[in-house]
């Protein structure tokens, strides 16, 4: 059969029952060479020194103490954070990694990153499963997978214990199942099957806001594609009932359980939640332009493959009819899903994580495009340019490294003239660290090869040998990305928690004993990590009572805030205690500090610590 034959019989019209030829007979690589290839490329960029550094980011924080909980205290049900139900945040990024911690008998950083890592894998394969669906080519697949493992933004979400990874894995998976139920005429009740399962999966992973973001794209361009195609909105009925079956039993649980204390159940914490983020008029100006700079090194590709669908096809063999119109559903995902991404009034990476795959499969349709470009077709301006900036953008990352070398070395032994500098000053503190991790010889060496591979893609690009130049790509951009791993997870200056070393100082004078705080307080998360236990919260009156029958020290740790520390006074004048301060930290935001009340009669708080 020939490759004309194949395209048209890869494709039959919109809505109809569609069937796919086997992949171009120049490039059939087998499914297992394909998952290996991009396992061998993304695992070191997710796992190179993972449980390394310390945990900073506020947002893993809000994680690891659930999951600390749920593994040493058996908070497993509810996610609790400092004793108290965390229903904000669905439970699944908590009950794997702790499940984990319970296999390993640890919950150490490596452990509980782990399932991130999985997961990340995960959604680099299901978008290989898109690319195969989409095209008769499954370097498409390909492509795409290795773009998305190599993006900056992705790899460091693939990297923590977040619930941003699990949602995108998730959600990737149940698009997949629904696309090929849509795609695929036989068996499709078990692709919209898996689609539900993952579909509610995703909502136990980050609730039910961040699917729609992709879902609701792809429905446009399913009542455009296959409005007519009623086998297709049975798939999509089936999916809707399965993730429910998924997900509704926990959010039953929940409601059943603490409807009475928080008034609604996790479901309405959740719409109550993006009702106040939607009520601020939101900033979107720079949002947009930003998804560019999140999935550096692959920029220039996906600029091109903003405007790809609308430009004529020049390539041979030309995009089936199945290819075109796939690209156009990238691209409303992409775009779509951003737009729908401004209605909150928050703007933040992770909330865009879902998307990246869609720009990932973008970015592969353009390399796709030029790998099958005409050995004897000139390649017009736009072309050229996007060709030649690419090959820059790697030489110049390199003569950058090497550049900076120098002034990070002079920073140690600072010249007069070089100190009254103080941008070269400023690049230096900010880049010492990263100079230490991995040597000025090892960062020399990272620059040479960076520089290399931007002088080899240029030639391979311009001899129109253009597989070959997708790989340098590849190559070049993983190389920097695992060295600002390196240098991010084992420089100092990068990974250092100020909270790690004061509070667990604070914890030790303790000796053992449980430290309560105030409810309505707000420790910060730092605090509450390594504190390395349970931290209850309390309400004064329990408080109170807990004091009135301890025959012991109570400890409390709470803001230097007037209010909170006047309860607190307000509780030794009751129970006729001793009270005094005993160790503070100073977290950036608030004065954290730590209360001893001991049986005896009551010493006052001084007037200057107990209004800040």
């Amino acid at each position: 059969m020939s490759e004309t034959d194949m395209s048209q019989k890869g494709s039959s019209g919109s809505g109809g029952a569609k069937s796919f030829a086997a992949p171009a007979a120049d490039w059939n690589i087998p499914h297992w060479g394909a998952l290996a290839i991009i396992t061998a490329f993304a695992l070191p960029l997710f796992l190179e020194l993972l449980g390394h550094g310390q945990a900073t980011a506020m947002m893993e924080l809000f994680n690891l103490v659930p999951i600390r909980e749920a593994y040493r205290d058996g908070h497993w049900l509810i996610p609790t954070l400092g004793g108290m139900p965390r229903l904000e945040k669905p439970p699944l990024p908590v009950w794997i990694p702790a499940a984990l911690a319970m296999v390993f008998h640890s919950d150490n950083l490596w452990v509980v990153r782990l399932p991130s890592v999985v997961l990340g894998l995960a959604t680099c394969w299901a978008t290989y499963g898109i690319g195969c669906v989409c095209s008769r080519d499954r370097r498409l697949g390909l492509f795409a997978a290795i773009a998305l493992a190599g993006m900056v933004v992705f790899i460091r979400q693939a990297r923590m214990a977040s619930y941003d990874i699990y949602g995108t894995a998730f959600t990737t998976l149940g698009f997949l199942g629904l696309l090929a139920a849509a795609e695929y005429p036989k068996r499709w009740w078990i692709w919209s099957g898996l689609g539900g399962v993952a579909l509610g999966l995703a909502v136990l992973s980050k609730g039910p806001i961040p699917p729609m973001y992709v879902l609701v794209p792809f429905g446009f361009w399913l009542l455009w594609e296959h409005r007519k195609n009623s086998r297709c909105w049975l798939g999509i009925l089936l999916a809707l009932i399965v993730s429910i079956a998924v997900f509704s039993p926990w959010l039953l649980a929940v409601a059943i359980r603490y409807h009475s204390e928080y008034g609604g159940s996790a479901w309405h914490i959740w719409t109550r939640q993006f009702r106040r983020y939607v009520t601020v008029l939101p900033d979107t100006r720079w949002y947009y332009l930003a998804m560019i700079a999140w999935v550096f090194p692959w920029t220039p590709p996906l600029i091109a493959g903003l405007a790809l669908p609308f430009l004529p096809a020049q390539s041979n063999p030309a995009p089936t009819a199945q290819e075109r119109r796939t690209r156009w559903m990238f691209w409303i995902v992409l775009v779509v899903g951003l737009i729908l991404l401004t209605i909150p009034a928050q703007k933040k990476q992770r909330y865009a994580l879902q998307n990246f795959p869609f720009a990932a499969l973008m970015i592969a349709a353009v390399w796709q495009e030029f790998v099958r470009l005409k050995k004897e077709l000139e390649l017009e301006a736009p072309a050229k340019f996007l060709l030649a900036s690419q090959s820059v953008m790697f030489v110049g990352a390199g003569v950058l490294v090497l550049i900076l070398i120098p002034v990070v070395i002079l920073a140690q032994h600072p010249s007069p003239n070089f100190v009254e500098h103080w941008t070269a000053m400023q690049a230096a503190s900010l880049l010492k660290p990263g100079l230490a991790a991995l040597t000025p010889e090892g960062w020399g060496l990272i620059g040479i090869v960076v520089i290399a591979c931007g002088v080899m893609l240029w030639r391979w690009e311009f001899k129109r040998r253009f597989d070959r130049a997708f790989w340098i790509y590849a190559l070049a951009g993983w190389v920097f990305m695992m060295a600002m791993n390196w240098a991010y997870m084992d420089g100092n200056g990068y990974q250092v928690s100020r909270y790690r070393t004061e509070t667990r100082q604070m914890m030790s004078v303790v000796h053992g004993r449980t430290v309560y705080t105030l409810m309505g307080d707000r420790m910060w998360l730092g605090v509450l990590y390594y504190a390395d236990k349970i931290l209850p919260m309390k309400t004064p009156a329990q408080l109170l009572t807990i004091a009135e029958h301890s025959r012991h020290r109570v400890y409390i740790l709470t803001r230097d805030e007037g209010v909170f520390a006047q309860q607190v006074n307000a509780i030794a004048q009751q129970t006729h205690r001793k009270i005094r301060i005993i160790d503070r930290i100073n977290d950036g935001h608030f004065i954290q500090t730590l209360f001893e009340l001991r049986p005896g009669a009551h010493n006052a708080i001084p007037p200057s610590h107990a209004v800040q």
